[in-house]
């Protein structure tokens, strides 16, 4: 989702001419557009930054914007459409700090408002041979992390904290900052164990990326920005990540309300995080996944979960920290936020950070869940206010808050767009482009917008993986099947008794009134028949009709 958000939001904000807003409406004054920094994080665990309690990594900057603000195989790199070699071999979060920070540079003496989005690689695992990488002189500062893989992502969470401090300070240096709305976020939660880990840490939640969990979807998020007039909290608002649209493009003077853009699934919070008037947003649908099965979903503090990923392998709570690790103590810890430049701006002090961290640190209390629930059995029911670690199964006790969750997401599912996924293209291939993840089709363009419009015929065919001779030897006994298999059908049913038979049953079924409408068990929520219309009867589902 943060893939599609990114782009929409910069769409839109060219759409309606972001640097060029027509000032007739406010007569010669129009009012001051901000600066807008997006940073985000690839796969950082949620128990990865020090304002969430942990003292195991510092992150200062990121630390005193949150304390200061609101918490909540190929080579591919491009400057625009053309390939950047001249990148290889540089760190690729100096890289971008660098890039970012000619570009606020450059734009300050413009005088216009900015729109910058930074999508940082770390601390996301690489290629296997060699996943976790980091400047060794920033991994010696994390020698008292036993592990080492978990010493190196120490170092490039660090390195990714000196990105969002340097960009603090560009922004400062080139008077941009009393106008601008900085927000740093990660896409999901960490990667502990398994395939592309990065011993990422969301613990005490409870799973990891790739799972309906909170370890999975709840990730550490702040914003910061001079035109917020309640700072220095923490929000409990909840907030989905399509919202940040049109929170921003609310906090840049753009209306979505009568544009074409106006039906999105975003709702606008800007209001609520600039004077912490409450919480906008009562619902959240994390996923409703066809393909794989699950449903994660929350509304009005319950959480539900049914069905999960890998078979579970991923539904276990990781991440603790080891006790043998000899961790910096809070002195320590106050003092690398309290050096910082934006903690001396912000007029922090040490008794405030204290009172601001104790309040985003998630305790748990009891570490064994006393009502366990495996979703693949049945539906999962949680109180995810006080409860935020999923430890305690309450479905038993609210059947009935389970059986309207269960019904509304019949409603999602029917409106929801089907999944558009293709099949790999060995054609893309790099190493058919020397190398390089490069754009494989003729016309990029054009096949994008057939593929929108639901033309495949731009896309090549799923047999390219076959060879010729084999793609003959199977379509031929497939088409023979076929053929036998109409025929066998048409004599079947030439049969005048079989005929009669059939007539006389559908007279006898028309003339009996149906008392409820079966479910269709192998969907994801044991939901009615797939090709229904969303303005059709809603179906009521009994408990005996509770699918896995």
């Amino acid at each position: 989702m943060t893939h599609l958000t990114t782009p929409l939001l910069v769409c839109i904000i060219i759409a309606v001419g972001y640097r060029t807003l027509a000032v007739a409406a406010y007569g010669q004054n129009p009012p001051k557009r901000p600066h807008i920094v997006l940073i985000t994080a690839d796969d950082m665990g949620w128990n990865d930054v020090g304002f969430h309690g942990s003292n195991q990594i510092a992150t200062p900057h990121i630390d005193a914007l949150a304390y200061d603000g609101g918490t909540f195989e190929g080579y591919d790199m491009r400057q625009n459409q053309f390939v950047n070699y001249a990148a290889n071999g540089t760190y690729a979060t100096d890289y971008f700090t660098s890039a970012a920070r000619d570009i606020i540079a450059q734009h300050g003496k413009s005088g216009q408002p900015m729109l910058l989005v930074m999508n940082h690689l770390a601390p996301h695992a690489g290629n296997d041979d060699d996943p976790l990488q980091a400047p060794q002189e920033t991994i010696d500062r994390f020698a008292y992390i036993g592990n080492r893989d978990r010493r190196t992502y120490a170092a490039m969470m660090s390195k990714l904290d000196d990105s969002v401090g340097a960009v603090y300070e560009s922004l400062r240096a080139n008077g941009m900052l009393d106008n601008s709305i900085i927000v740093f976020l990660s896409d999901n939660g960490g990667v502990t164990r398994g395939m592309h880990s990065n011993t990422g840490s969301n613990y005490p939640f409870r799973g990891q990326k790739h799972s309906p969990w909170e370890g999975a979807v709840r990730t550490a998020a702040l914003i910061w920005s001079p035109l917020l007039k309640d700072t220095q909290r923490v929000s409990n608002q909840w907030f989905h990540i399509s919202d940040w649209l049109p929170t921003l493009a609310s906090a840049a003077g753009i209306a979505l309300g009568n544009s074409s853009f106006s039906d999105i699934d975003g709702i606008d919070q800007w209001e609520a995080l600039a004077y912490g008037t409450g919480n906008p947003r009562q619902r959240l649908m994390n996923n409703l996944d066809e393909i794989f099965g699950y449903t994660s979903y929350m509304e009005n503090g319950f959480k539900y979960i049914n069905g999960t990923t890998l078979n579970g392998v991923n539904d276990a709570w990781y991440g603790e920290t080891d006790p043998l690790d000899q961790l910096p103590d809070d002195e320590q810890y106050l003092s690398s936020v309290m050096a910082t430049r934006i903690a001396r701006a912000g007029r922090l002090d040490e008794k405030l950070i204290s009172y601001l961290r104790r309040h985003a640190t998630v305790n748990c209390g009891n570490s064994i869940a006393t009502k366990p629930c495996n979703p693949l059995v049945k539906p999962c029911l949680f109180d995810i206010i006080n409860d935020p670690c999923e430890m305690h199964d309450i479905s038993d006790e609210y059947p009935k808050r389970l059986r309207g969750i269960r019904n509304r997401l019949e409603l999602y599912r029917l409106r929801a767009a089907k999944p558009r996924n293709r099949p790999h293209d060995p054609e893309a291939d790099p190493s058919k482009f020397g190398g390089v993840w490069n754009w494989w089709r003729t016309d990029p363009t054009k096949a994008a917008s057939l593929q929108d419009e639901g033309d495949d015929s731009a896309l090549p065919p799923p047999t390219h993986s076959l060879a010729k001779d084999t793609q003959l030897f199977v379509i031929i006994p497939i088409v023979v099947v076929g053929i036998i298999f109409v025929i066998g059908t048409l004599l079947y049913l030439s049969n005048k008794n079989i005929i009669k038979l059939c007539r006389r049953t559908k007279k006898q079924d028309s003339a009996t009134t149906p008392s409820e409408i079966p479910t269709d068990a192998s969907s994801p929520d044991g939901k009615a028949a797939a090709d229904a219309a969303f303005s059709s009867k809603i179906y009521v589902i009994s408990d005996r009709d509770m699918d896995r």
